[in-house]
């Protein structure tokens, strides 16, 4: 499998290109992702869990929790998700979630942790909806939300987007792409807490459709993430073990990162040649198979 994603890799890079377009960044990498996705799906035959899930794109979520005073809700489309009909297995057992307790989080005090996000005014909750494809939220949001309702019971869930048969609700993994504009390109920490932001909103809707107003969950519910420009990856778990979120004290969630990891340094058609002396040889140059390695254990996760 080596070979074919050398060839993967080689065949599918823009910045092969002697001046690649924005456009040829984006629909590359997107390639690429969809090609690295076949590759890890040819081992369906030996591991047939693999055939329990299926991708969808352009679907959107929303999610609404309160901390303290606040209510805050996550929307927007976040990318291709794998969803199942299995759920991830748990990462972490429940003795180690219930030493998280004893773990004390940073404060931002006396900067307020809202201070840089959007305030807007709502007038209909959505609480646990994942699915939609018809939302039009077309940017990723965290909104600090000031909620406007006619009667008291305004936490009250709506309702999944996925129909109640649908048979793939467990999220997996969702996969995310830089955009290759400069003038709406998110900074690396703001890449990788984007896709902190999603798989907590997924595991939250899903939490909250699992397990109702229930704040310690009997089952973990566990959701991966991966990010990348075609060229640097970034690789997240997040395991929610509460909805409990109004406060710092009690049960953590808990989420893993390995940030910032090359799958190749460089992939060139021609020979970058400067002062008549070639700089990068033409080709595959400085392929790291053990990138395509953590990639591919994401996929196979709960499926070996």
């Amino acid at each position: 499998m080596e070979f074919n994603t050398e060839s993967t890799v080689f065949f599918t890079d823009p910045f092969s290109m002697p001046k690649p377009s924005l456009i040829l960044c984006l629909f590359f990498s997107n390639t690429l992702l969809l090609n690295l996705l076949h590759l890890c799906g040819m081992l369906q035959p030996t591991h047939p869990a693999t055939g329990r899930r299926i991708l969808a794109e352009n679907y959107s979520l929303a999610a609404t929790w309160k901390r303290g005073e606040d209510l805050f809700q996550i929307r927007g489309q976040n990318g291709l998700l794998h969803c199942g009909i299995d759920p991830l297995p748990q990462v972490c057992r429940k003795k180690e979630v219930l030493e998280t307790s004893d773990q004390v989080l940073e404060s931002f005090y006396p900067v307020s942790p809202t201070i840089d996000l959007q305030q807007v005014n709502v007038y209909k909750e959505e609480m646990n909806c994942t699915g939609e494809l018809s939302l039009g939220f077309h940017k990723m949001t965290l909104s600090w939300i000031r909620v406007v309702w006619p009667t008291s019971n305004c936490l009250s869930p709506i309702g999944s987007g996925f129909r109640g048969n649908y048979p793939y609700p467990h999220a997996h993994t969702l996969y995310f792409l830089e955009t290759a504009d400069p003038n709406c390109k998110l900074r690396p920490e703001q890449f990788r807490a984007k896709m902190i932001m999603f798989t907590f909103g997924n595991a939250l809707a899903r939490a909250h459709k699992l397990y109702g107003p229930q704040s310690l969950l009997e089952r973990p519910v566990t959701v991966q993430a991966v990010g990348t420009n075609g060229r640097i990856f970034q690789f997240l778990v997040f395991q929610l073990n509460t909805t409990e979120l109004s406060g710092d004290d009690g049960i953590k969630n808990q989420v893993w990162l390995d940030e910032d990891v090359e799958l190749y340094d460089f992939a060139k058609v021609r020979p970058l040649i400067k002062k008549k002396e070639v700089k990068v040889p033409a080709g595959l140059a400085g392929y790291k198979p053990e990138t395509f390695s953590k990639f591919l254990a994401l996929y196979l996760h709960g499926a070996v």
